[in-house]
């Protein structure tokens, strides 16, 4: 397999412009494909404890075999592992072992593989170069693409990160093979996202093909990965920095959804892109309550949320003292103002700011917490 045989889209940004390469069962030939992309036979690879076991070798193999000297790192699979402790870790890791201005870390593995692998490459040496391989639905439609990094603290996720555009982005749709039902709903969750807030079209598709994108459908997974990553490149070539609001978009669903992984401490209870489903929902309902959306909006989305299987509403032991608390500490967040991405319709999203506590409480009571354990739907 050559280069030119995968799906190419490019993320233009001038100088720091990049190649997202989308295909089948590649991983063999990475030595060939990474060569273009890299400066120095040294490479640093980080991936998790279970793609290590499931694509590691392949990946290593090829690399080795292409002359690259590889040195692996492995953490454990989980939002725990985004951390200070394990970049530092890491890096202590690659400084012993010896780097230069030249070398370059790869990413191997899903969203928190490659947030915390591109902040380790932009603090290292004061950055050095970056390459996402991602595994998952989600890191393959979502974060590999744009260039923000980060880790977690106590505060609330990626509140502590930087922005460092990869070199290239090769996404290996056969890897999506090895994951769970929950891994795929995550991935889905973030995918539903593009379509709702900034493309209509995709969002009428996914109406019709979701299922089989869920299902694991080679061409209905690889054109909405495409599409996902068109969609975002033309965001980021716009609005790299998010000085301008126009990436602000992406993160519809998120202000709520980080809130709900950060009170439930982010230990796997629900994934990202579960909470960002629901986030995406409370989001409608928020922009129907403030009059800016067409009332029956946010049940038709909700209605489709759950024929897909993803989830509408948060188990009622989240407290919404503790909810608003994350939600004031949002990148978003101006002061202890509450700022949303909302929708006024399919497709089209708009940021709003300073929206009352009250009204956002009001929401969470009224149609984001769970009552006696049945969704409002069911009773």
């Amino acid at each position: 397999m050559t280069l030119e045989e995968l799906t190419r889209v490019d993320v233009d940004l001038g100088e720091k412009s990049y190649p997202i390469f989308i295909g089948a069962d590649f991983l063999s030939d990475m030595g060939t494909f990474i060569q273009p992309y890299v400066r120095s036979k040294k490479l640093f690879l980080v991936t998790d404890n279970l793609v290590e076991s499931l694509y590691l070798p392949v990946v290593q193999e090829s690399l080795e075999a292409a002359g690259y000297d590889v040195y692996a790192f492995t953490i454990e699979q989980g939002e725990m592992s985004k951390s200070f402790k394990e970049a530092e870790r890491i890096l202590e890791k690659i400084l012993k072992l010896g780097c230069d201005r030249n070398s370059a870390l790869i990413s191997l593995g899903g969203g928190v593989v490659g947030d915390l692998t591109g902040f380790c490459a932009s603090v290292l040496l004061r950055g050095v170069d970056f390459i996402q391989i991602p595994t998952t639905l989600l890191a393959q439609t979502d974060s590999s693409v744009g260039g923000k990094t980060g880790v977690n603290t106590s505060s609330g996720k990626n509140l502590i990160g930087t922005f460092h555009q990869p070199k290239a982005v090769f996404i290996d749709t056969h890897t999506l093979k090895t994951l769970d039902p929950q891994q795929v709903l995550s991935g889905f969750g973030e995918v539903a996202k593009y379509g709702l807030v900034l493309n209509a079209d995709f969002w009428h598709w996914l109406e019709e093909a979701g299922e089989r994108v869920i299902a694991l459908d080679d061409e209905a997974c690889r054109y909405a990965i495409e599409q996902c990553c068109r969609i975002k490149a033309a965001v980021v070539s716009e609005d790299e920095f998010e000085k301008t609001g126009l990436r602000s978009l992406l993160n519809f669903g998120h202000t709520i959804g980080h809130a709900i992984e950060g009170v439930g401490g982010m230990r796997g209870s629900i994934s990202h892109g579960e909470a960002v489903a629901i986030g995406c929902v409370l989001a409608a309902w928020l922009s129907a309550d403030m009059e800016l959306c067409p009332p029956e909006l946010p049940e038709k989305i909700s209605l489709q949320f759950q024929k897909w299987g993803l989830p509408i509403q948060f188990e009622s032991t989240l407290k919404n003292v503790d909810l608003i608390a994350f939600m004031k500490k949002d990148k978003k967040a101006t002061g202890s103002q509450l700022n949303f991405v909302l929708l006024e319709e399919i497709g089209r999203g708009v940021l709003v700011q300073n929206i009352p506590v009250e009204t956002v409480e009001r929401v969470l009571n009224e149609k984001g917490r769970k009552k006696n354990g049945f969704s409002f739907f069911e009773q």
